[in-house]
């Protein structure tokens, strides 16, 4: 069976941006309960790439402007994010995204994007990502979990 690891990206001083490592800090002990393998690796991509071992089922966590209601999630197969890299650039010239499909362009996986509520500069998530988070969190956690169980009826 492949292993299933999550990762969580994003900067923590920005806001909403942050989501996906704040998501995956908070999901940990629970993940771990599932057997799954989570890293929350801010905007390291590099620190990221590394965790990902050939073979594993990757699940990446970020915030994702969609103009969608906030908070809101959506999953891509990461195939169709290679596909579309220009349409997923960050604030960064090259991202884990670049990464993996350079280097590892056969890993699987999907990405979920958290539909931000504002990204500026600032410690704490915006007050409707704080107001959401919990059930964010629930929706993140159900997904990954259902992920995981269609990866190991196939």
């Amino acid at each position: 069976m492949k292993r299933v690891l999550v990762i969580g990206i994003g900067c923590l001083m920005m806001m909403d941006d942050g989501i996906g490592s704040r998501v995956v800090e908070a999901l940990e002990s629970e993940m771990c309960k599932h057997n799954i393998a989570s890293f929350a690796g801010e905007t390291d991509f590099q620190c990221c790439f590394d965790e990902i071992k050939p073979g594993d089922l990757v699940v990446i966590i970020d915030a994702m402007v969609q103009g969608n209601q906030p908070g809101s999630i959506d999953i891509m197969l990461l195939r169709d994010v290679f596909e579309n890299l220009r349409k997923f650039r960050s604030q960064h010239e090259f991202s884990l995204f670049d990464l993996i499909k350079l280097h590892a362009p056969q890993t699987e996986g999907y990405l979920i994007g958290i539909e931000p509520a504002e990204i500026n500069f600032e410690l704490d998530l915006s007050a409707p990502l704080k107001e959401l988070f919990d059930q964010i969190c629930s929706n993140v956690l159900n997904t990954i979990l259902h992920i995981k169980e269609e990866a190991e009826d196939a």
